[in-house]
């Protein structure tokens, strides 16, 4: 989700625009939008990272876009969404992903299990940098 589409359905949002820095333990409410660079552990209901952004954080959300640059751990318990624009090189833990054409994905991926019974670790999955 855009910036423009967030604005007009939601009233909590919050914007980190380009050319801010923001560093250390974040927790927002509602929809984050990432324009400019975060460092440190981010926590949100929702995350979009915009094409110049820089990511380099653990990021725990329900739902997160990227379509910049991050680096770190990754929590999702919705859906991951990486965009053809973003680079991403960590570790994933999500429920469901999808990787546009042209993203790149460089690290590991654990879904989480889709049955509360099966008590195993879900398999983990390595996937190589497309360069």
């Amino acid at each position: 989700m855009r910036r423009s589409e967030v604005q007009e359905k939601d009233k909590d949002v919050s914007i980190i625009n380009k050319g801010c820095t923001v560093n250390g333990n974040l927790n927002f409410k509602g929809y984050l939008i990432v324009e400019g660079t975060v460092e440190g552990i981010l926590n949100a209901e929702s995350v979009t990272t915009e094409e110049r952004s820089f990511v380099k954080a653990d990021v725990t959300s329900e739902k997160l876009t990227i379509a910049g640059r991050f680096e770190g751990n990754i929590i999702v318990t919705g859906i991951l969404t990486l965009l053809g624009t973003s680079n991403v090189q960590g570790t994933i833990h999500c429920n469901s992903i999808v990787v546009e054409e042209g993203g790149i994905l460089n690290g590991t991926v654990t879904p989480f299990s889709s049955s509360a019974i099966d008590k195993r670790p879900a398999p983990q999955t390595t996937v190589p940098s497309t360069s």
